[in-house]
């Protein structure tokens, strides 16, 4: 009887992966790119209707079905965010073109011929398809917003005549002929963005001037959106955060000092937060060129990839190197990140970046600790066991992951701290970056809650961490285009620490089960926690994708 409910929740499985490629079935083909009309949407949400009432008719025999059933529950809420999203922003199709570009320059593995072809059918697919998304555009939005719009229209335009003029640099083994190409679609696609930010508002060049860079206003979200954005797109309960932040934040704070205070140093121990970070610069500072700064983080991912292969399962031939920021994400990743890699190609290769333009700000702390978080055992080995373990697709795609996508790679900066035991400042900086997370959820309560200036965020970070200034802006720029995002490191981390020490598992167990859970929500990992061994080997394996199966 069992393997009936696990073919159903198998096909429930397969059928919403499938909706989250706006397939309504297996075996639709896509036509081209994905226009959100009324019609296609209604057609999206009328089988999302149907997927929701089936998952709520799933019989749960047992704790295993009910942790895969609640986390369709999840998947399928935090979808219908998604839905909403893409039909009331048609513009982020053209807008997400410099992603676009530069995962195909950075990322994709595939045959030049392929990635020259793929690349060009997108850009043409994106100009033929002009008028169908201005009209949507227009019908979506108001005059004001319009106007916004057209700015970052603009702003596209640009970057994508950059990409052109410079293009050797992101494809550098493309043929005469495949450049030329390339040059083609990217002057006809800039063309285009220029003529719809025309199109969509007048007077757009100078309201972008005026406005660039405006620390003056403010970014305030109605406290209903804010709050469901923070528990249907993360999980992350708004009234959880107004409880503790501030208790979090003079928590982490004193811990700093305490750290601080125990240091062997010829000097006074600090006793602001400025003079912290002014000791962490002068003790464990920068490098003297970004070619240093990504040399030094490629020997430490070297130590971090030993250390991780002995605490969770990885392919032997797995790797990660450390490589300079995307262009468009050096005014809003300060450090670094991690950036994936083409896992549908083996040997499985990923990469994370340190920002190359603001080295002089990327201490020997934060390399060390971007080579744990970023890599290993951070979002790389995430990434690499969600490409290899026997999950679930909506699993592999996740659903209100990111508390604890991130608030592991929170734990493993502390975890794994030894791992630096020669650098006696390196627990300090740890200290650090944590008081930096629980500060980061101020940030957010600020910006989108309580809505003060962007000017008084900067200042939050100038003071309370004693950033320079364009770091503190670049801080608040992420926070800005990523609402929510970045409460859920403290927030998924104070979880997850909290059931370790609760169930008593050892750092070596609790490690692999956080990285075998997949991308799934804090509830989930919960109820994933409190499951038997025998029952969690059950929920590893017995549900494994129709789609992963069917291609292989």
């Amino acid at each position: 009887m069992k393997s009936e409910y696990v073919r159903k929740y198998r096909e429930m499985d397969r059928d919403c992966a499938l909706l989250s490629r706006y397939q309504t079935q297996e075996g639709e083909e896509r036509q081209g790119l994905f226009i959100p009309d009324d019609e296609r949407m209604s057609r999206l949400w009328g089988r999302w209707e149907q997927l929701n009432e089936g998952v709520e008719k799933l019989e749960e025999p047992d704790a295993v079905f009910s942790l895969v059933k609640h986390h369709f529950q999840d998947f399928l809420e935090s979808f219908a965010y998604t839905l909403r999203d893409t039909q009331e922003h048609p513009e982020y199709t053209y807008l997400s073109l410099h992603w676009e570009i530069e995962n195909v320059s950075r990322l994709n593995r595939h045959p030049d011929q392929e990635r020259c072809e793929e690349l060009t059918k997108s850009l043409k697919e994106r100009c033929e398809s002009r008028e169908e998304f201005l009209n949507l555009i227009r019908s979506r939005h108001s005059q004001e917003e319009l106007s916004h719009i057209a700015g970052e229209f603009v702003r596209e335009s640009r970057m994508v005549e950059e990409y052109r003029a410079d293009l050797k640099k992101f494809f550098p083994t493309f043929s005469d002929e495949q450049m030329e190409s390339v040059k083609g679609a990217l002057e006809e696609i800039r063309v285009v963005l220029s003529s719809m930010a025309g199109e969509l508002t007048d007077g757009v060049e100078k309201q972008e001037e005026r406005k660039n860079d405006d620390l003056n206003v403010t970014v305030k979200m109605k406290e209903e959106d804010y709050r469901t954005l923070l528990q249907k797109r993360y999980g992350v309960s708004l009234d959880e955060l107004l409880s503790w932040y501030k208790e979090e934040m003079d928590r982490t704070r004193n811990e700093v000092f305490a750290i601080a205070a125990k240091l062997d140093i010829p000097e006074p121990a600090p006793k602001t937060m400025q003079e912290v970070n002014e000791m962490l610069f002068r003790y464990e500072g920068p490098c003297d060129s970004p070619q240093e700064m990504l040399e030094r983080a490629n020997e430490y991912l070297k130590r971090t990839r030993a250390l991780a292969h002995e605490y969770v399962r990885l392919p032997e031939d797995e790797s990660c190197r450390c490589v300079a920021v995307p262009e468009s994400c050096k005014d809003s990743y300060p450090w670094g990140g991690y950036e994936g890699g083409d896992f549908s190609i083996r040997p499985i290769r990923g990469q994370m970046f340190l920002n190359t333009y603001n080295y002089k700000n990327v201490t020997d702390g934060w390399i060390k600790l971007n080579s744990l978080h970023e890599a290993y055992p951070g979002h790389h080995v995430q990434y690499v066991r969600a490409a290899v373990d026997e999950t679930p697709e909506t699993v592999k795609i996740g659903a209100k992951l990111v508390p604890l996508l991130e608030g592991t790679c929170l734990r493993t900066e502390r975890a794994f701290e030894f791992l630096f035991g020669e650098d006696p400042f390196f627990p300090l900086f740890v200290a650090y970056r944590r008081h930096h997370a629980s500060v980061r959820i101020c940030a957010d309560l600020m910006l989108f809650y309580f809505g003060v200036s962007l000017e008084e965020v900067v200042k939050l970070y100038e003071t309370e961490l004693g950033f320079e200034r364009g770091t503190a802006r670049g801080q608040v720029q992420a926070q800005q285009n990523s609402p929510g995002y970045f409460t859920c490191y403290y927030y998924g981390m104070k979880k997850i620490c909290g059931w370790e020490k609760e169930y008593g598992f050892s750092k070596k167990d609790f490690t692999e089960l956080l990285f075998s859970a997949g991308y799934i929500s804090m509830e989930r990992f919960g109820e994933l926690v409190r499951l038997t061994p025998e029952e969690r080997e059950r929920y590893f394996h017995e549900f494994s994708s129709l789609l992963e199966e069917k291609q292989g």
